[in-house]
Order: structure tokens, then sequence, then C-alpha cells
């Protein structure tokens, strides 16, 4: 009687052994994509994995015939020539680009402000390609609203307004 009981038992064993073995395991791993949220004088200005800057004086130059004066809307002129500010939250690093090197050398940008649920850690630029600004991780460290995990630039320039700046997601 003992005999088969523990036999039993055996068997028992052997055929769960035997299940778990047979069946297939899967492993599923979820990648996301550089991703970029960008706000330009308290204005949002775009998202994805790369956004363009587009000065508000070259906006206002170019009127539209027979439109009379285009009127920005409140809070989103920077109020000082030759300076913007830009918050931008990024679930990787990203650098600021302007496409000609001699432009970024008349370029300085300073962080002016640190969101709640944020991070700054920055390389030094390289003006010889073109990069004013360049964080090297993503900028939240912590769940929060994208505004909160956002870091605030002060981009300040000497001569004409930079027309072609950019901001590109790094790879995570």
């Amino acid at each position: 009687m003992i005999l088969i009981r523990a036999l039993s038992i055996v068997l028992i064993v052997a055929a769960i052994a035997f299940k778990t073995a047979a069946s297939p395991r899967h492993e599923i791993a979820f990648v996301q994509a550089e991703r970029l949220v960008v706000w330009q004088d308290g204005a949002l200005l775009g998202e994805g994995r790369s956004v363009s800057v587009v000065s508000h004086p070259a906006i206002v130059k170019n009127e539209f015939p027979g439109s009379g004066e285009l009127a920005l809307v409140s809070g989103a002129v920077t109020s000082n020539p030759g300076q913007m500010r830009l918050k931008i939250a990024s679930n990787s690093g990203f650098a600021i680009q302007v496409g000609d090197a001699r432009v970024a050398s008349q370029i300085q940008a300073r962080i002016v402000s640190v969101g709640l649920n944020a991070q700054s850690s920055f390389n030094a630029a390289d003006v010889a390609s073109g990069i004013v600004f360049h964080q090297y991780v993503k900028t939240a460290i912590r769940p929060g609203a994208p505004e909160t995990q956002a870091i605030e630039l002060e981009l300040s320039w000497t001569g004409a307004a930079p027309s072609d700046v950019r901001i590109i997601a790094a790879a995570p």
C-alpha cells in the first residue's frame, strides 16, 4: 500500500515536471522610442524625436499679403531680443543644434531651472559640430507631469537671431 502511494506521488510529480518542461516560455521586451516635449517661452512648441525652433522675429517679418500685422499669442513672445527660453522634457538625452557652426559660437546656453521631478546632466558644448547644449541623460528622475520633468534653458546670442535651431533626441 505504501509502495502504491509512493509510486502515485512520483508519477504525479513527474507529470507536473513534464508539463512545466513542455510549456513554452515567452519573453516580452517593451522599447519606447526617444521623445522630446518642448515649450518655448511658456507655449508648447512641439514633441517627437526632433523639434525645430523658429525664432518669433522671423515669423513676424513674414507677413501674409493683405493680412495686416501678425499678432502673436500673449505669453509666447520673448521679452528680450537676443534670447529665448526653452523648457525641455525628454525620455532620453538630447542636443540643441544649430546648422551653422559660426552661429553656434555666438550662442550661449544657460540652465534657468530644473523641474521638481527632473535632473540636469550635461556635457560641454561642441560648437564645431553646431551643438550648443548636450544633455546626456533623460530629464525625468521621478514620475510626474511632463513640465515637472523638464529643464528650462535660456539661449542667448549676439548678432542675428539663429533660424535653424533644432532639438534632437539621442537614443536612450
